[in-house]
């Protein structure tokens, strides 16, 4: 048995992140060499930006913490950085991978029993999250340990808490998941109701840190601060209460050398151990049900079905393509939860500020969002359209998202650059939507004027617009159509990687070109500047599509 779960947890994992797929291509046939090389290029940067970011910020809470004697609080940091970016984000990729990755119906047959799979699965995201955690935690606790002059009990604790630290968010992001493909899986809207539960996991999420905020704060700070101080450990106990395992992770590896840090690792653990078993139970019980649910076909009657298709008769070509490009994206949860969130997350941290006195360092505040030159709004507006066109991952995988169905778009009546601009036309109308749905929040607790907001939306659209061409042309080129979790489509996938980039060069270029008429004094030009920016980048992608979109677009 155990060589049978081992097994399957190492195909899975192979299949998931495409081991034998870069041997072959990278190594053996020596293809294509030129993406790891792309790869590394383009997150080592950011990957040094983030150490060194954790590295300083570890220096000044353990300088700060050391002055209330809990230097602690920097390992207490750590932790719940880890814990709760493991649920937030760990709940999409066990829903991906649990109920919407195209190997389960190879995997059903097999004699297999649920726990079985669920394990293999949940072990292959879990080994993800170990990765992502090497890359936070071990900055982290490399750079504490300098500071504290630690021992070999601080390397053993920490050895066993890395281990230990991720599975319990991970195990809570899967009861979730589990339970609520269980429920949704009743009504044969299981994939909208499965992206309503995720965003309103985010909202919840959002909601219990502001609770946890305002509670702590009191009527009367001051005394609250006395209090705080006055108890050992009450700074960290009472920042630990979002998520309790995290006290005990940080006071196991300061205590390392005494009995009250042994005691806090056996909590850990043992908190470990009974989230494995209740998974365990979760996997027998429930989740095969969830599962074959999840892959009976939708209830809807003939006639239903025949009226459904009639209508995508009735519609134009273009406007077929591009409604069918916008479902796909925003009917898989695997897609949506990932490409949709920065819409909700980048307007909260703008509003931050604007919540209470121990939110005001956010970085947000400094923009004086609220000060700004109307010209400066709008190309400020028209820069975030841009640059949710690449994070969002949209046009960048809209032929790579297709996968194995990619026939279909094929066997259409439609030339190449139709279909490119059915594409466009359908990914920009969902980054449209989401870029709106956050600003006009924004804007209106801003003070923003109407005309402001409109030309930044105008502008911002030409501009996606044309480098959404660009990087449906670029995903083209070589889409990723073998993928077996639909979240290697997106996140895995080189293409998006590329459209990230360019969206961030593109926008920052445009920036300085903003920033250099703040400083001149010529902020007329801004939307002159932009509009020729954009018609320039879109005549650029319209000569590309024309010249190379039939080659590739055979050569598939």
């Amino acid at each position: 048995m155990k060589n049978r779960l081992w097994t399957l947890y190492r195909t899975l994992l192979n299949n998931h992140y495409g081991f034998s797929a870069a041997k072959f291509y990278y190594i053996k046939k020596r293809q294509r060499t030129w993406e790891p090389l792309v790869i590394v290029a383009g997150l080592t940067p950011a990957v040094v930006m983030g150490i060194v970011f954790i590295w300083n910020l570890t220096e000044q809470l353990f300088i700060g913490g050391l002055a209330f004697g809990q230097p602690h609080l920097a390992l207490l940091n750590g932790a719940l950085l880890v814990s709760l970016a493991g649920l937030f984000f760990g709940f999409f990729s066990v829903l991906s991978a649990f109920y919407f990755s195209t190997d389960l119906e190879v995997l059903l047959p097999l004699p297999l029993k649920s726990w079985e799979i669920l394990t293999a699965k949940f072990a292959v995201v879990l080994t993800g999250q170990y990765a992502i955690n090497l890359l936070i935690l071990l900055p982290l606790w490399l750079r504490y340990g300098l500071l504290a002059g630690v021992g070999l009990g601080y390397i053993v604790s920490a050895v066993v808490v890395f281990l230990a630290l991720p599975v319990v968010p991970l195990v809570l992001a899967s009861i979730l998941a589990v339970l609520l493909m269980r429920l949704v899986n009743i009504s044969r809207h299981k994939d909208r109701l499965a992206l309503v539960g995720g965003f309103l996991l985010v909202i919840v999420l959002v909601g219990f840190q502001f609770w946890l905020q305002s509670s702590l704060g009191g009527d009367d700070p001051e005394l609250v601060m006395e209090q705080l101080l006055g108890r050992a450990d009450g700074i960290i106990k009472a920042a630990g209460r979002v998520f309790p395992p995290s006290v005990w992770a940080a006071q196991a590896m300061a205590y390392a050398h005494t009995w009250q840090g042994w005691l806090n690792l056996l909590y850990v653990a043992a908190l470990s151990a009974l989230a494995l078993f209740l998974l365990y139970l979760l996997g027998e019980k429930v989740f095969l049900q969830g599962l074959l649910a999840g892959l009976e076909g939708s209830r809807g009657t003939g006639r239903a079905r025949q009226v459904e298709l009639a209508e995508e008769r009735a519609r134009a070509p273009l406007m077929t393509v591009a409604s069918l490009e916008w479902k796909l994206f925003v009917r898989d949860p695997g897609f949506a939860l990932n490409g949709l969130i920065g819409y909700v997350l980048l307007p909260a941290m703008a509003l931050l500020p604007l919540f209470g006195q121990k939110l005001q360092n956010n970085p947000f505040e400094l923009l004086a969002l609220d000060q700004l030159h109307p010209l400066v709004v709008a190309g400020g507006l028209a820069l975030y359209f841009l640059f949710m066109t690449g994070m969002s991952m949209i046009p960048a995988t809209t032929f790579s998202r297709e996968g194995r169905y990619l026939w279909i778009i094929r066997s259409l009546p439609l030339d190449i650059e139709q279909i490119i601009g059915a594409k466009v036309l359908g990914s920009q109308g969902v980054n449209t939507i989401g870029c709106l749905v956050g600003i006009i929040p924004v804007a209106y607790l801003m003070g923003w004027g109407v005309g402001e907001v409109v030309l930044g939306a105008v502008l911002g659209v030409l501009l996606a617009s044309a480098l959404a061409g660009f990087l449906v042309l670029f995903d083209l080129r070589k889409p990723m159509l073998d993928w077996v979790n639909p979240l290697k489509a997106v996140k895995s996938n080189l293409n998006a990687l590329v459209g990230m980039i360019l969206g961030l060069a593109f926008g920052f270029a445009l920036g300085f070109l903003l920033y250099g008429n703040v400083q001149t004094g010529t902020l007329w030009l801004i939307p002159l500047e932009l509009l020729a920016a954009a018609l320039a980048l879109g005549a650029l992608v319209r000569v590309l599509i024309r010249r190379w979109a039939p080659q590739l677009w055979a050569r598939i």
